[in-house]
């Protein structure tokens, strides 16, 4: 246990130096706050499988209420390299997102249409293609991204780590940062699992600075998930629609 506590303990000092190499001379980072979502990527890719729940409140700006908060609640299965089963459900409707290792398949319970298309990539370089292709939206996946910390220095302008705070009962570490029209805050576990509780994002470049956050529940690590999880049946008479339209289907 010594052994594995001094390897992860150079791991992050290692990723602490190469981090500070590559960002802006007038950024201002907490160490403390780095190597806190350095443990929680470290953590996660030690997962061959995982499975959470989540909850989501999002603002929209109407004309003439001002914001208005929008939410969803959906669960999320994967299984490394390609397997992804995300269901959804809450104001923008209820969608499955489905992939075998495979084929993808995106269904609309609302409007009753499919999208498939073939993919043998990993489930990261897979939820970036459909993602900035289609606009298709993962929620809370962020997290799985191995360079999740160099994404959010390379963004950000500030990072801090606040110290404990507690979320629905959870001891978390609290980090919080800003960047070019956005704050943020994380919330992490802090029972040496380095688990994402909760995530708050502010857009604060946008009318009424809207908030979106997320949180998670009853995460799995490394539990049995069988492959036919991942296997989602089209119902019969759903209508075949391409990847390109879903954005125009779903707004119908």
């Amino acid at each position: 246990m010594k052994a594995d506590s001094a390897r992860s303990g150079i791991i992050i000092l290692a990723l602490m130096i190469v981090q500070f190499l590559s960002v802006p001379a007038t950024a201002q980072y907490d160490t403390i706050a780095i190597s806190i979502l350095d443990s929680v990527t470290i953590k996660i890719s030690e997962l061959e499988t995982c499975s959470f729940r989540f909850v989501s409140e999002f603002d929209i700006n109407n004309s003439e209420y001002g914001l208005i908060t929008h939410s969803e609640t959906g669960e999320v299965f994967l299984k490394a390299p390609g397997k992804m089963f995300v269901e959804k459900k809450g104001d923008k409707g209820h969608k499955v997102f489905a992939s075998d290792g495979s084929s993808f398949t995106l269904y609309s319970y609302d409007k009753n249409w499919y999208a498939t298309m073939k993919s043998e990539m990993n489930l990261i370089e897979f939820i970036d293609s459909v993602s900035s292709q289609f606009g298709i939206e993962f929620p809370g996946v962020d997290v799985f991204y191995p360079d999740f910390t160099d994404n959010i220095l390379m963004t950000s302008d500030n990072l801090i780590f606040l110290g404990l705070g507690v979320v629905n009962g959870n001891e978390c570490y609290h980090v919080a940062g800003a960047g070019e029209g956005m704050t943020f805050q994380y919330w992490i576990s802090a029972d040496g699992n380095y688990i994402p509780v909760k995530l708050s994002i502010v857009y604060t470049s946008l009318e009424g600075d809207p908030r979106y956050s997320l949180e998670y529940y009853d995460w799995k690590g490394n539990s049995s998930i069988d492959d036919s999880k991942f296997e989602f049946k089209v119902p019969e008479g759903a209508q075949l629609i391409k990847l390109s339209e879903v954005k125009n289907n779903s707004e119908k």
